[in-house]
C-alpha cells in the first residue's frame, strides 16, 4: 500500500459490463415457504405451517405439506388469476400478467401426493396479521412464478492507482419483469456506479486499508436448519419445523441464531459415549428413504417394519444395558442447566449473591439466593417466557433478560422498573379516566417502561400512551 499512500489520482484500467437474466422463482414448497415467513416477517417455521394450514382449512390457499415446486395445469391458472383479480389489492397485477397462455416456472422438486402452494382465489374475509402476511406472500409468489425473467446489469471496473488495482462492483436491474409481482418481499441490492469508461482520470480522496481476518460460518437459524434437514433428507416436510421447536423447548439449542447449550452438548456427549447408534444421523435418513420407498410402493410394509424392529431392538438392548450410567451423569447436567436457566446474575444490592428467577403465590419475580439476608426482589411480567442472558444494562448495570412473548419479537429488557431508560421523557399529570369515568389514569411502571393506566385494574383496564 506504500504505492498509494499520498495518491492523488488514479486511472480507470478497465471496465466490464455484464446484462443477465435473473429467473422467474419456483412456486412454494413448505419448506421455501417456512425460510420465505422467517426471512420476510421472523415468523418461525412451525408457526408459519400453523398458519398456513388455518389458510388451507378456511379455503384460502392449497394443501401446505407438499415438497412439491410445480403447478400442474389442472389447478386452473386462468380461473386464479380471474378471482385474484376481483380482490382489490391484486387486481393491477392481474392486469400485468404476462400476454399468451399463462405458463408457471415450475421447480424440480415433486410430490405424488399435492402440488406446489397456491391461493384458490377465495376472497378472506378476515385474518389477523400474520395470516394475512403469509397469505400476501403465498399469493404474490404465485403470481410471480407467471412473469418474465428479471434483467440485471453489472458493472466492474478496475481501478489503478499508482499499479496498484482496486474494484468497485455495482448491479441494478434493468428490466423488473417478475420483480414487480414480488414486491416487498424481494430484497435485492441496487447499486449504480457513476458513469465512467476506460483511460478515465478520477481524483483519489481517500484510502483506508480494512484489516479483516477469516470469520466463521453463520450459525443456522429456524429457517436455515429446516433447509439442511431437508438436505440431509432428515424428518418430512411435516415434521421438520416440530422437530426444530422441540429442540428449543428442551432447551437443547437457544436463540434466533441457534446456539447449542451446554445441556444440550453434554446430552449428545453422553449419548455419544454410551450408545451412539441412538444418535446416528444415517440410521434416521434411512428409516426416511424406506418410508418413502413404500409410498412409491418400490418396498413391502411389513418388510421395512421388521428391519426396523431389528435394529431398534439392537439400540434399545445396548442402551437399557448402560441405563444407569447415562441416568447419572443426564441428571448432573441437567441439575447444572436448571440453575443456570434461572441464574440472572449478580444482586446489584448486596454485591454477594445471585439474582434467580421464583415462582410465589402472585406469579414470577427475581429475588436474591441470599435471602433473607438480601431480600430485594424485582418484577416480572405474568405472560410470556423469560430467558437470561450475560448482559448488563448500559444506563444502571443491572441484569438484562429476555422476553419472548407470542406472536411479538423477543426484546431485551433491564430487570430495574426504576432505570433512567424507563422514565417519562415529558413530565406527567394525573387526570380522570375517560374510560370508567370514577378513577384516575395515574403513572405506572413495568418492567418494559413507564405507561398511563387507570388506578381502578382490573376492573378498569384503560391504558394511555405517554407523550413522547
Amino acid at each position: 500500500m506504500s504505492a498509494t499512500k499520498n495518491a492523488k489520482e488514479a486511472v480507470i484500467a478497465e471496465l466490464n459490463e455484464r446484462k443477465f437474466s435473473q429467473l422467474t422463482p419456483y412456486p412454494f414448497d413448505l419448506t421455501t415457504l417456512q425460510t420465505e415467513s422467517y426471512r420476510c416477517f421472523g415468523i418461525n417455521p412451525k408457526i408459519t405451517l400453523s398458519i398456513a394450514q388455518d389458510l388451507y382449512t378456511a379455503g384460502y390457499i392449497s394443501y401446505p405439506r407438499t415438497s412439491s415446486q410445480q403447478l400442474p395445469t389442472t389447478i386452473g391458472y386462468s380461473r386464479i388469476m380471474k378471482d385474484l383479480s376481483k380482490q382489490t389489492k391484486y387486481k393491477q397485477l392481474c392486469e400485468k400478467m404476462p400476454e399468451g397462455k399463462l405458463q408457471p416456472h415450475n421447480g424440480t422438486k415433486t410430490d405424488l401426493a399435492h402440488p406446489a402452494i397456491y391461493p384458490t382465489g377465495i376472497a378472506p374475509k378476515e385474518l389477523d396479521g400474520r395470516a394475512e402476511k403469509v397469505y400476501d406472500l403465498v399469493v404474490k409468489r404465485f403470481l410471480s412464478t407467471f412473469g418474465k425473467p428479471a434483467q440485471r446489469l453489472t458493472v466492474t471496473i478496475t481501478i489503478d492507482v499508482n499499479k496498484e488495482l482496486f474494484i468497485a462492483k455495482g448491479s441494478r436491474t434493468v428490466e423488473q419483469g417478475w420483480h414487480i409481482f414480488y414486491q416487498p418481499y424481494l430484497k435485492l441490492e441496487e447499486l449504480e456506479l457513476p458513469a465512467a469508461k476506460e483511460g478515465e482520470k478520477v481524483k483519489v480522496k481517500k484510502i483506508i486499508l480494512h484489516e479483516e481476518q477469516t470469520s466463521p460460518p453463520k450459525r443456522y437459524t429456524q429457517s436455515s436448519i429446516i433447509k439442511e434437514l431437508e438436505k440431509r433428507n432428515l424428518g418430512t416436510k411435516a415434521t421438520r419445523a416440530e422437530i426444530v421447536d422441540t429442540l428449543y423447548k428442551r432447551n437443547y439449542v437457544k436463540g434466533e441464531a441457534i446456539e447449542a447449550t451446554e445441556f444440550g452438548i453434554q446430552t449428545i456427549e453422553i449419548l455419544e459415549k454410551y450408545c451412539p447408534k441412538i444418535i446416528d444421523e444415517e440410521l434416521t435418513r434411512h428409516f426416511e428413504i424406506d418410508m418413502e420407498d413404500i409410498r412409491e410402493e418400490k418396498k413391502k410394509p411389513a418388510d421395512v417394519l421388521a428391519h426396523a424392529k431389528e435394529v431398534l431392538g439392537e439400540i434399545l438392548h445396548e442402551f437399557k444395558h448402560k441405563e444407569k450410567e447415562i441416568g447419572k451423569e443426564l441428571k448432573t447436567t441437567l441439575g447444572e442447566t436448571k440453575t443456570a436457566m434461572i441464574t440472572v446474575g449478580e444482586c446489584p444490592n448486596c454485591k454477594k449473591g445471585m439474582l434467580q428467577i421464583r415462582k410465589g403465590k402472585f406469579g414470577r419475580f427475581i429475588a436474591c439466593e441470599k435471602y433473607p439476608k438480601c431480600n430485594h426482589t424485582y418484577k416480572l411480567p405474568v405472560a410470556g417466557l423469560v430467558e437470561v442472558t450475560t448482559k448488563k444494562c448500559e444506563t444502571c448495570s443491572f441484569p438484562i433478560v429476555k422476553m419472548i412473548r407470542k406472536a411479538k419479537r423477543p426484546q431485551e429488557v433491564c430487570i430495574n422498573t426504576a432505570c433512567p431508560t424507563k422514565q417519562p421523557a415529558k413530565p406527567f399529570k394525573e387526570h380522570p379516566c375517560p374510560k370508567c369515568k370514577e378513577g384516575t389514569i395515574i403513572l405506572r411502571t413495568s418492567v418494559y417502561g413507564s405507561f398511563a393506566a387507570c388506578n381502578k385494574f382490573p376492573k378498569c383496564r384503560c391504558i394511555e400512551k405517554l407523550q413522547q
